[in-house]
């Protein structure tokens, strides 16, 4: 990574970190850390920074010259610059009528019966779009199920939201009764589609298939009988014994 890239990413990161990482699906614990995990995932969702790694971060902590950034433990923070409050509360927040959520294709059914749980988060993470919340879906699953969250209802029966900046609502659990997604039974049949697709051999023609456009030979094993008149027959064979002669 040379000198202008790495300044590039060093101002990229401190906009995310400080300012708005919302708008690359992230959410900063109490502390201003974000899993680097997560903040990689999201930087190789721009082609320009699809190089990016771990030991990328590592150099940009080390060689900034006012140590923007501290890395802990397997997470990044800012920590110069404009101070963060500390710790960084959200505050409980009336959320929109609707908010998304993408999920694992393998956790969808589990989901239906137990609602959204963190899952080792604080929080369930819900996106304003369903852009963003297949975004972040597909961070685990390459193929997530969008799952329309029914907040203002939730919120109405005493789920308490919570607003990380513009583009995130944070809860700490909704129950299946206000989630909406697709029926079952069609993620069942196109899982089944995809696996037969899968194991139906490729069928090779090492020569191209007779349509009919070319006349059929005669088997070398059975001559094409033979329809000349006997009289035309017994002129040639005369023909043939008098090459000079006549009749």
């Amino acid at each position: 990574m040379d000198k202008y890239q790495r300044e590039r990413l060093s101002k990229l990161l401190a906009y995310i970190l400080r300012h708005r990482p919302d708008e690359y699906g992230l959410v900063l614990d109490e502390e201003g850390f974000v899993s680097i995990k997560e903040l990689i995932q999201a930087l190789h969702e721009e082609e320009e920074w699809s190089f990016v790694r771990q030991d990328h971060l590592q150099e940009i902590a080390l060689t900034c010259d006012r140590l923007r950034f501290e890395i802990e433990e397997g997470k990044i923070r800012a920590s110069h610059g404009h101070p963060l409050p500390a710790p960084i509360v959200y505050e409980p927040s009336p959320p929109p009528p609707i908010l998304y959520h993408g999920t694992r294709r393998r956790a969808y059914p589990t989901i239906l019966e137990q609602g959204l749980k963190p899952m080792g988060r604080q929080y369930v993470h819900l996106a304003t779009s369903k852009d963003m919340a297949l975004r972040i879906g597909r961070r685990r699953d390459p193929q997530p199920v969008l799952l329309e969250v029914h907040a203002l209802r939730a919120h109405r029966e005493g789920i308490v939201f919570f607003r990380a900046h513009d583009l995130i609502y944070l809860v700490e659990y909704l129950p299946p009764r206000f989630l909406s997604g697709p029926p079952l039974s069609k993620l069942r049949i196109e899982k089944k589609e995809k696996i037969r697709e899968a194991m139906r051999p490729a069928i090779s023609h090492p020569f191209p298939p007779d349509l009919g456009l070319q006349p059929s030979l005669p088997s070398r094993g059975h001559r094409k009988k033979d329809k000349t008149p006997d009289w035309k027959r017994e002129v040639r064979k005369w023909r043939r014994k008098h090459p000079k002669g006549g009749y």
